[in-house]
């Protein structure tokens, strides 16, 4: 938004707060972190060329900042949501892109990390030591220190953290030095993986209260006015908009050369898509689903941007329902569903399948699977297997009485089947499951939700099984540990799906050889990152791998590219060569590094 347009801008802000009582519903949007197998590397200053005309502040070294608001669009309303990043369900993960610093990030470009908070990390042996920037401030001046860190980690290993299936301690160096004590070999890409996820949002006078608090307390605690240690800060909400201003304590504040950041609210895709359409009302989306006949609508300007997303659609059962809980049951809904015809339906351009339901990354699973590939069931990738579904269902006492499966007393195999309201992708796929489903014999009805409420259905358990990404996002999640634990522990949902008693217990399972093997899900996964290489890891993978075909705790069908849109009429947009350019993600990473400033 120019110079030119801040009074209309002005009149808008305004408008918007005489509207904030009759706002739109509540969403929180989600994305994954990166990650990869390279070494870090100093992403330096960046090489963004804006300068804009001059304005009303000057930054530190006499560089000029610019009276213009980038407008970032963005599904969800910002007065349900919330800064607390361990409290999933609300949090606003673009809002804490805007406001927190990164550790690391992952370039798909180059295949490398790059550093953002930290300035070193060494791996070796069993310990991680993070050397955290020398200039790493709060946006209220106070300088960040590890006394910040140990209380991040001991959050974080409060809360089950992933990063402590693989650490068994971790102490502080100095003020700016922390060291990871891993509990044995560990594969260092981990690690890497593990760091991308983590951001500098922990300040030690704000959050060491919950310490010795009950874990359920912090993880229902909103934090609504944080300390900012990335590129703005924030000043406001309302049901239209977040307000953020440049944060001159940021390390890199010199790469940002203008005044303000919105995270302008919108009721779904559709209304995202008109504001791109009309060329002038944002200047990007973070991450937004498009049909190749809308794109084609965005003026010439809006520039796309494809990051590969290692998440996707899938389903989630409740595995402490009568009739969903049942392995029968849950293979026989795989049997039927026809993957292919998701992506078909839904998106073809950026969308691909599963090949075999085993809660590994689908372009990952012929490395990761090796010489066990062929013997998974695929359960028919691109048809519906009525005969195999019929017999499961058969062998589990269900009857089908006048076209629907019942129970001994009568019961339908169905309910209602939640999905996030404002996707249009994923409400197309929902539709396309549902129908196929009941055509079936199954009896679901569609449930479309507010996204925070949609969370609200599976983190209380209340749903017989509904869709819910079935890979937790970004690079880290070519890594199979990531996936695989995921669907265990299924942490985004408080482990709402009933299976975490479960996966940490002894279970018997049919075998590759048509015999029996018991093994613990959680035990074999956890060892797939205590290895030191991809080779001695593979065997783990492939045991983790098995289980989950066969016991499906979620089921994976489709994932994809994601589609980040940006503007370059009044803003500097990051070549397709840079390594910046598909980094997660491009409307906040590029401002971190000098690629998006404003020119006018």
């Amino acid at each position: 938004m120019s110079s030119d347009s801040r009074r209309e801008y002005d009149r808008h802000m305004s408008r918007r707060r005489l509207l904030a009582a009759a706002g739109a519903s509540g969403v929180a949007a989600l994305a994954g972190c990166s990650g990869g197998n390279t070494e870090p590397t100093d992403s330096g200053s960046g090489s963004g060329s804006g300068s804009g005309d001059t304005t009303d502040e000057s930054g530190e070294s006499g560089m000029s900042v610019a009276d213009a608001s980038f407008s970032n669009a963005y599904t969800g309303n910002p007065v349900d949501l919330h800064f607390n990043a361990s409290a999933t369900q609300n949090f606003a993960w673009p809002a804490g892109r805007a406001v927190f610093a990164p550790f690391l990030k992952y370039s798909f470009n180059n295949s490398e990390f790059m550093y953002g908070a930290l300035s070193d990390l060494q791996i070796e042996d069993q310990e991680v030591t993070m050397t955290f920037r020398d200039d790493l401030t709060w946006s209220n001046g106070d300088e960040w220190t590890t006394e910040d860190l140990e209380v991040q980690l001991q959050l974080a290993q409060k809360t089950g953290s992933s990063l402590f299936g693989y650490v068994d301690d971790f102490e502080m160096v100095d003020d700016k030095t922390g060291k990871l004590i891993l509990s044995g070999p560990t594969n260092p890409q981990i690690i890497k993986f593990e760091l991308t996820n983590f951001f500098v949002d922990t300040k030690a006078e704000t959050h060491e209260q919950w310490l010795d608090a009950p874990e359920a307390d912090f993880l229902q605690w909103a934090w609504e006015d944080p300390v900012a240690s990335g590129m703005f800060q924030f000043e406001n909400k309302d049901q239209q908009a977040f307000e953020f201003s440049r944060n001159p304590e940021f390390y890199k504040s010199d790469n940002v050369n203008f005044e303000s950041y919105l995270l302008e609210s919108y009721g779904g895709n559709t209304a995202q898509h008109q504001a791109l359409i009309s060329g002038t009302e944002v200047d990007a989306s973070t991450s937004l689903f498009t049909p190749p006949e809308i794109a084609d609508r965005f003026p010439d300007h809006v520039v796309e941007v494809n990051i590969p997303a290692k998440w996707g659609y899938g389903i989630v059962f409740n595995h402490n329902d009568p009739h969903f809980g049942k392995r029968n049951v849950r293979q026989a809904v795989a049997h039927v569903i026809n993957r292919q015809a998701l992506v078909d339906n839904a998106g073809p351009r950026t969308k691909f399948t599963a090949p075999i339901p085993c809660g590994i990354a689908p372009r990952d699973q012929e490395y990761w699977l090796g010489d066990w590939y062929d013997d998974f069931e695929t359960y028919g990738a691109d048809e519906t297997q009525a005969e195999q579904a019929t017999q499961l269902l058969e062998e589990a006492g269900y009857t089908k009485v006048d076209g629907t499966w019942q129970d001994s007393e009568g019961e339908t195999l169905g309910g209602e089947y939640f999905s996030p309201s404002g996707w249009t992708d994923w409400t197309t796929m929902t539709q396309t499951v549902v129908s196929q489903l009941n055509e079936f014999g199954f009896d679901f009805s569609v449930s479309t939700k507010p996204t925070n409420d949609w969370f609200g259905q599976y983190s209380n358990s209340n749903f017989s099984m509904g869709s819910l990404y079935w890979l937790p996002g970004g690079s880290r999640s070519s890594f199979p540990y990531f996936p695989l634990y995921y669907q265990l522990w299924a942490t985004d949902i408080g482990g709402g799906h009933g299976y975490r008693e479960k996966a940490d217990s002894e279970q018997t399972i049919p075998s590759r050889d048509g015999g029996e093997t018991t093994l613990n899900p959680l035990e074999v996964t956890r060892n797939i990152a205590r290895q030191a290489n991809d080779d001695e890891s593979r065997p783990y993978v492939q045991q983790a791998a098995w289980h989950n075909h066969i016991e499906l705790p979620f089921l994976g069908l489709v994932s994809k590219f994601e589609q980040s849109w940006v503007t370059d009429d009044e803003w500097t947009v990051a070549s397709e060569d840079s390594p910046n350019r598909r980094v997660k993600w491009p409307p906040f990473w590029w401002v971190h590094e000098g690629e998006l400033q404003y020119q006018g």
